[in-house]
Order: structure tokens, then C-alpha cells, then sequence
């Protein structure tokens, strides 16, 4: 429809200016040829002679009307007392009753000016070409020289180029259609194809690849989708494993409370304060459990949870090792630091000293002897590195660390590295986990400079 809207649009303006062009092409060049009457008129030939009648006509017809460029142009030649001097016929008649009346307002002898016009003639149009003589013109020729040449030729002109148009703007019509149409086949086919793959994803239909190859946009919106398909299933698959996992860590506390409950109520313990202290053990643990979760559901969702300052990242390492010294101590475990001296950064630092707490006390219930952080400053990111001595991570585990609810042999409710990793993200940082060189688990924490 655009195409066809821009062709109507250059047939439109096309018809105005040929019409305008060749209208005006006429017009100049009926002044042309009436210019060349008034140089014939003006020759010394006739200067200051009183010719006869036969004299005038023989004059226009031997010097005037060889002049003429359109031969169908018509000459008349009107004295100063509005009389037809040439020509002497029909033709004389029929201007001196149809064009005289109408043009005798515009015959000033004053008027040193070609004049141009256009008047319908025997239902015929004209354009007409008024053009006074000087005093140099033979006394009888003087007056006005009315040229006029019919507008058909011109109209007939105007109608072939229009009709040449309309051939041409129907053959562009067709010829654009098709190409349209071809283009948005080609546009549309794997736009329908991406659609459909949406529709899967939305309904939870993963797998399946669409393959787009048109080297463009589409192409890139293709590899994206799938990109996001990929990890709308992780995720899906992720939630599944939460809700299974987080079921299994809710259930297993409440059952223990119910059976101890239960046995309370029956009689079935003849001391009642042991199974009072694993119910409150256990309702302890299941609060731990719904508190984290509350608190991990904080961090991903509430941004105004996080008050960020720029803070000596040094001292927020020392609180978070201070914090875990008692645990260090019973466990005979040392913790070394590489200071950071005069780093800063623009940090939540209670955020940041709990991932920090997450990570070390995770490294506490594995490490044997030691744990090693180390500070290290990168162009854009401050790095922290977290080793321990102990046996290091399984291959297989490693992937899984930072999911809610997984737990390693030693773990208590699995969500102490997925609160660290959300913090970190937060903060428009990232943690990574592998082994060390040495054997022991490595976590590696990047935050940015700026």
C-alpha cells in the first residue's frame, strides 16, 4: 500500500508539471514567433510607408507567415482603430465577433508589452499572444498583432505523456507488488517461525531449535530466543528442584515435631524434656530455614534493601573474619588476609560482610588447617580470592554450588551460597567457585571498581 501511495504521489506530481512544462513551452513559444512578426514589421523594408491593403497583405503573407513556427497558428493583424486589417475572410469574421470583445479591454496603445492569454475560440481553447507595434511599423501596420495557436496539440502532447505514464506507474505497480510481496514472504516466514517458538516457550516446551538463516536481524532474534529458551529451562528446572528441595528441608523438621509431638501426647516418652528440646531444635531450624528463604526472596526482589556507601572494602573483610574468629578457634583453623589498604568501593557493607560470612564459613567446615583470602586489584574489579586447605569440590558439584537448597556433605540449609551469589549480583559483581592448586576449594569474588 506504501508503494502504490508513492507512485499515485509521482503520477500526480508528474501530471502537474508536464501539463505546467509543456503549457508554459507553448506559451513561450507563441511569444517566440510573435517576437519574430514585430522584427519583420519593424524592418526598414515598410519603415514609414502607407501601404494598401493588397500591400499589407502581400507583406504579412511574404515576410510574416514563413515566420511562423506553429503551422497552426493564426495571425491577426487589428489597426489602432480596432479594425481587422489582416486577414480579409472568414477567419477575419469569426475573431471580430468571438475574440475582439473579449480582448479589446487588453489593447492599449500604451502598452509596450507582449501580452499572454488563453480564451476558447469555437469551443476550441487558444492561447493568444497580444503584441503592440513600435512606431517604426509602416503606418498601416500599426496597431496589434494578435498570434493564436489552438491548445489541442498541447493537450494531445500532455495526454500521450500521461498515458506513457500510467503504462509505466501499472508495469512499477506490478513489479513493486510482486517484490513486496516476495519481501515479506521472505520477512514473514521466519517471523511466523519465531512466533510458534515463542508460543512453545510460553507453554513450557523447551526443547526444539528454530534455525534461521537470513544473516540479518531475525537471525540474531533467532540465536536469542534460543539463548533464552536454554535458560528458561535451567530456570524452570532450577524452581523445580527448589520447591522439591525446599519441601524435603520443611518436611523433614515438621516430621520430626509431629512424631515427637505425637509421642508427647500418647505417653509414648517417659522423659518429656528430651523430646522437648529436638521439638524446639527442630522448630529452630525450620525458623532458620523460612527466614533465609524470606531473606533470599528480599535480596532478589527489594533493590531498596540495599544502602550502598563507599566503604574501605579492608575493614569489611576483617568484620566478616572477625565474626567467624570463635568458629576458627574451636575448629584450630587459621585465617590469613592480603590486605586491600585504600581500596574502596561502593558497597552495601552488611550485604557484602554476609556473603563474605556465607563464603568463609563454608570454607571453615571443610578446610583442615587454613584458609587464605587474598585481595587483588584489576583495572575495573577488585578480585577476592577464598581458599581453603581441604579436599577441594567434585567436578560434578561444582555447577550446583550456588543453587538454592544444595547442599555438600557438611552443608546445613543450602542457601548461604545462593544468598551470596544474589548479593554479588547485585552489586554487579560475580563468584565463581573451582579448586585450587593445592587441592583445596577456591572461590574467586569480583566487585567493581566503579
Amino acid at each position: 500500500m506504501i508503494i502504490l501511495f508513492a507512485l499515485l504521489i509521482v503520477g500526480l506530481l508528474f501530471s502537474f508539471l508536464a501539463r505546467f512544462y509543456t503549457e508554459r513551452q507553448a506559451k513561450n513559444q507563441l511569444i517566440r514567433d510573435a517576437t519574430s512578426i514585430y522584427n519583420v514589421i519593424a524592418t526598414e523594408q515598410f519603415s514609414g510607408k502607407i501601404l494598401s491593403d493588397s500591400k499589407v497583405r502581400q507583406a504579412i503573407r511574404q515576410n510574416i507567415l514563413p515566420e511562423l513556427r506553429n503551422l497552426e497558428s493564426n495571425f491577426t493583424l487589428i489597426s489602432r482603430d480596432y479594425k481587422i486589417i489582416y486577414p480579409r475572410d472568414e477567419e477575419a469574421e469569426i475573431f471580430k465577433n468571438l475574440v475582439l470583445p473579449k480582448i479589446q479591454y487588453k489593447l492599449n496603445p500604451k502598452t509596450k508589452k507582449t501580452i499572454v492569454m488563453k480564451l476558447k475560440i469555437n469551443n476550441t481553447e487558444n492561447f493568444l499572444a497580444i503584441l503592440p507595434s513600435n512606431s517604426n511599423a509602416p503606418i498601416g501596420l500599426r496597431g496589434w498583432f494578435v498570434l493564436y495557436s489552438p491548445v489541442g496539440p498541447v493537450q494531445k502532447l500532455i495526454r500521450s505523456l500521461l498515458f506513457v505514464l500510467a503504462v509505466s506507474l501499472v508495469i512499477t505497480a506490478i513489479i513493486a507488488v510482486l517484490a513486496g510481496v516476495l519481501v515479506a514472504g521472505a520477512i514473514a516466514k521466519p517471523i511466523i517461525k519465531l512466533k510458534a517458538r515463542a508460543e512453545a516457550i510460553s507453554k513450557r516446551k523447551f526443547d526444539g531449535v528454530v534455525e534461521i538463516h537470513t544473516r540479518d536481524e531475525l537471525e540474531d532474534l533467532a540465536v536469542a530466543i534460543e539463548k533464552m529458551a536454554v535458560e528458561l529451562k535451567e530456570y524452570d528446572l532450577t524452581q523445580k528442584r527448589f520447591f522439591q528441595n525446599a519441601s524435603h528441608e520443611l518436611k523433614t523438621p515438621l516430621m520430626s515435631i509431629q512424631g515427637y509431638a505425637e509421642g508427647i501426647k500418647d505417653g509414648v516418652f517417659e522423659n518429656n524434656e528430651e523430646a522437648l528440646e529436638v521439638i524446639a531444635q527442630e522448630s529452630s531450624r525450620l525458623k532458620g530455614v523460612v527466614e533465609e528463604l524470606i531473606f533470599l526472596s528480599k535480596l532478589e526482589s527489594q533493590d531498596g534493601l540495599y544502602v550502598f556507601s563507599e566503604t574501605p572494602i579492608n575493614k569489611v573483610i576483617e568484620k566478616s573474619i572477625e565474626k567467624l574468629t570463635g568458629i576458627a578457634i574451636k575448629e584450630n583453623i587459621k585465617i590469613s588476609l592480603t590486605s586491600c589498604d585504600n581500596v574502596y568501593l561502593n558497597i552495601d557493607s552488611d550485604k557484602i560482610i554476609q556473603a563474605l560470612i556465607n563464603v568463609i564459613g563454608n570454607c571453615l567446615r571443610y578446610a583442615k588447617s587454613e584458609i587464605k583470602i587474598i585481595c587483588q586489584n584489576r583495572p575495573d574489579w577488585l578480585e577476592i580470592k577464598i581458599n581453603d586447605d581441604g579436599n577441594g569440590f567434585d567436578e560434578s558439584e561444582i555447577s550446583k554450588l550456588f543453587e538454592r537448597f544444595y547442599k555438600g556433605k557438611k552443608g546445613k540449609s543450602g542457601l548461604g551460597l545462593a544468598i551470596t551469589r544474589i548479593i554479588l549480583e547485585k552489586h554487579g559483581g560475580s563468584i565463581n567457585a573451582s579448586n585450587a592448586s593445592n587441592g583445596g576449594a577456591e572461590f574467586t569474588i569480583k566487585l567493581p571498581r566503579e
